[in-house]
């Protein structure tokens, strides 16, 4: 086996396109999506004000609008079609409607309505400008409520009670700065070292285990299928577990994304992860024995993995296949581990849950692809001819 491990390493040196799908592949993808979250906190999403009271009160609730962090006003539309029109076409990421008579309105102690548009369509944009909109707006009202009732005589204790009787505290836990850093591409990167370790691994076992190949050599130099097939694939788990290393140095060095918890745990469960993914390539190869055919059955498991994984979505609200689905991807149990044991700094016993997942998965992938190999021993242990 070990000797099928040597040969592989030096393969990996000498094939270009092997050495480009296992390590430059993920390198560049890493550092393209460390590139594009490195800011962290989404700012200055473009919004349209359409404002038909023209008033002292209207200009000074877009200033705000333009002043709150994640907003900036680029335009000023004289209608709601013209603010429809500038959203449809993607210059605006969402419109605020100031109705006519709104300083009067509010003066006179009524509830005028301000509505805020937003394409929902691309939900996390939708909601920066929601909650930017929402947060300018509250503030700019609260502060003239306050004048005016100052203004009455009402003492300013009083007022700010009668503004609001009831004082609300609102504290976000774990990301409280709402980092994309931390949640988003901290489950992008094994999300996409998931796709690319399948995928590699199945590639490197078509060069050997493919049509036209003569796998029975490698059976003869490691002493058995089974052990020319791990000689083949745990090459690239060192390769992809280092690869994951330098990610975490990155993440939890250069961009600062906090580490609370185990450190072995989480090692444990990127073994697991990493296999598991290399299981999945594998099996999607020995079954088919076509990699055009397995990387197609890779890319249907692969590919959609994110939405599953109860990242923009809550598992636990989905549909009931939708879950069945996201628990048998082994990327979903390794990113709920490693938000545990980063963001939550969750205790050791609860996150052996994930841990188990894991390791069910990537015992039934391995039980899978010891069936094949059975199955295809008397084909590769025929002499050649």
């Amino acid at each position: 086996m070990f000797a099928v491990m040597l040969r592989e390493f030096r393969l990996l040196l000498r094939s270009p396109a092997l050495a480009g799908l296992v390590v430059l592949l993920p390198l560049l993808m890493i550092a393209l999506l460390s590139g594009i979250f490195r800011a962290g906190i989404p700012t200055g999403m473009a919004v349209a004000v359409v404002d038909l009271d023209r008033s002292h009160l209207s200009r000074s609730v877009t200033r705000m609008l333009d002043a709150a962090p994640e907003l900036q006003v680029t335009h000023q539309a004289l209608s709601l079609s013209e603010a429809r029109a500038l959203i449809v076409s993607g210059d605006v990421r969402g419109a605020i409607y100031l109705p006519q008579g709104l300083e009067r309105d509010v003066t006179r102690g009524e509830r005028p309505e301000i509505v805020t548009f937003y394409d929902n369509q691309h939900m996390s944009a939708g909601s920066l400008v929601a909650r930017g909109a929402r947060n300018a707006i509250d503030t700019a009202l609260a502060g003239l409520r306050l004048s005016i009732r100052q203004g009455q005589g009402e003492p300013t204790v009083q007022a700010q009670v009668s503004i609001q009787p009831i004082a609300l505290q609102s504290h976000a836990l774990f990301n409280p700065a709402f980092d994309y850093v931390h949640f988003l591409l901290a489950a992008l990167v094994p999300t996409v070292l998931q796709i690319i370790a399948a995928a590699g691994t199945a590639y490197a076992v078509s060069l050997d285990f493919g049509p036209g190949r003569h796998p029975q050599v490698l059976a003869r130099m490691a002493g058995g299928v089974l052990p020319a097939m791990l000689g083949k694939i745990l090459p690239y788990t060192c390769v992809f577990l280092l690869i994951l290393g330098l990610s975490d140095i990155l993440l939890y060095g250069l961009l600062a994304v906090p580490l609370r918890g185990s450190l072995p745990l989480m090692a444990v469960g990127a073994v697991m992860f990493v296999l598991a993914a290399q299981l999945i390539g594998a099996l999607a190869f020995v079954v088919t024995r076509d990699m055009g055919r397995a990387a197609s059955i890779i890319a249907v498991i692969t590919a959609p993995a994110f939405g599953f994984m109860g990242l923009g979505f809550p598992r636990d609200a989905m549909a009931p296949l939708a879950q069945a689905w996201g628990a048998v991807i082994p990327g979903t149990w390794y990113v709920e581990l490693r938000i545990d044991q980063s963001l939550r700094a969750t205790p050791v016993d609860l996150s052996l849950t994930p841990l188990l997942w894991l390791a069910c998965i990537a015992g039934v992938l391995a039980a899978l692809m010891l069936v094949q190999l059975l199955r295809l021993q008397r084909g590769i242990n025929r002499p050649l001819k």
